[in-house]
């Protein structure tokens, strides 16, 4: 991958980051970046702390579907945003933002709701 890649899908996932903590906070939690909170949660894996909202988050803005399983086992992220990326040319376009979490995670989340 080139400079340039690496810079242009650096600034789309940040870009994508503050999306969801802007949304995250609009909702009432007290989501921030863990850039700028914690070095130990980045180095974790985890885009997003807050003391309020359940989850820790990692987000991701692509072409391809990221590996999954490796994100949910192999960092301490439990919810994963993603941003589904198209390229046309030299342009990229959103197709959809989805959030991914383990079965366990989701079933607990329908029990809290009864």
């Amino acid at each position: 991958m080139n400079t340039m890649s690496k810079t242009r899908n650096s600034r789309a996932g940040h870009a994508f980051e503050l999306d969801i903590i802007h949304e995250l906070n609009e909702l009432g939690y007290d989501a921030v970046s863990s850039r700028q909170e914690s070095r130990r949660a980045d180095a974790a894996g985890i885009d997003i702390i807050s003391e309020s909202f359940p989850f820790k988050a990692q987000c991701k803005s692509s072409i391809n579907i990221p590996n999954l399983h490796k994100l949910l086992t192999e960092t301490e992220a439990d919810l994963i945003f993603y941003r589904k990326q198209l390229k046309r040319g030299m342009r990229f376009y959103q197709q959809g933002d989805y959030c991914i979490l383990s079965k366990q995670d989701f079933y607990k989340l329908l029990k809290q709701q009864t």
